[in-house]
């Protein structure tokens, strides 16, 4: 959902500050994505577990 937000923004908006806003964002992602989604796997398993 953050991928598709941030490239909705990318190229989408008057100011640059929106293009600057959505870089930071897709390069975590692209990098970092199968760690992220490991933590958010996590996270939702032990808010499971804690219900």
């Amino acid at each position: 959902m953050i991928w598709e937000i941030s490239k909705q923004i990318e190229g989408h908006t008057i100011c640059a500050l929106g293009d600057g806003a959505a870089w930071p964002v897709q390069g975590l992602i692209r990098h970092f994505r199968p760690l992220m989604e490991g933590r958010i796997s996590e996270f939702q398993e032990q808010q499971q577990a804690r219900a």
